[in-house]
């Protein structure tokens, strides 16, 4: 009687190969979505800055109420404030505006990648003073998928009650924008 002997050769060869595919093919994804954490990540953290820098302002507005209500804190979107320090020196109302705009500015800029920061009164009711953060857009570039394109997402926009001037409350390009108003 003859046994009939089957062999097999390079199955498992093939079998090992098609699981290291799958395998590289699921580093690669823990891997995408681990970068995706780290952006939305740091896009967090930027926000909350700009909630700490908004809340600032606030409060040096609340300390020169009048300044802040005739419009002393307007500030466009890339301008440097010039004021001086109003700590070693009595300063009037204005001056105190100009340094807590100046003091402001600088750490809107060291705080937030690529910070910049306009402060306008609302056309629509005086009373009220917007505040616009913008900073670097940590997402990717636009992808030619519609599904997946962000260009909407980075596109700026256009406050309607805000100034219709370059008094700044326009997102700039690729920034992502932080907007707020107060009432001080």
């Amino acid at each position: 009687m003859h046994q009939h002997i089957n062999k097999q050769r390079g199955i498992s060869l093939i079998e090992a190969l098609v699981a290291l595919v799958i395998l590289a093919v699921g580093v690669l994804g823990l891997a995408g979505v681990q970068a995706r954490q780290l952006v939305e990540t740091r896009t967090a953290n930027s926000r909350a800055m700009a909630v700490r820098l908004v809340e600032d302002l606030n409060e040096r507005m609340q300390l020169n109420v009048a300044t802040a209500r005739n419009g002393g804190y307007a500030l466009a979107f890339n301008a440097t404030p010039a004021g001086g320090a109003c700590t070693a020196s009595s300063c009037n109302a204005a001056q105190l505006a100009a340094s807590d705009l100046a003091q402001w500015k600088a750490n809107v800029t060291a705080l937030l990648p690529g910070g910049n920061a306009a402060v306008f009164r609302n056309n629509q009711d005086p009373r009220q003073i917007g505040v616009m953060l913008a900073w670097n857009a940590n997402e990717g570039k636009a992808n030619s998928n519609a599904a997946l394109n962000n260009a909407a997402y980075t596109a700026p926009f256009v406050v309607a009650d805000a100034p219709s001037t370059a008094a700044g409350a326009t997102c700039p390009a690729n920034a992502i924008c932080h907007l707020v108003y107060l009432q001080p």
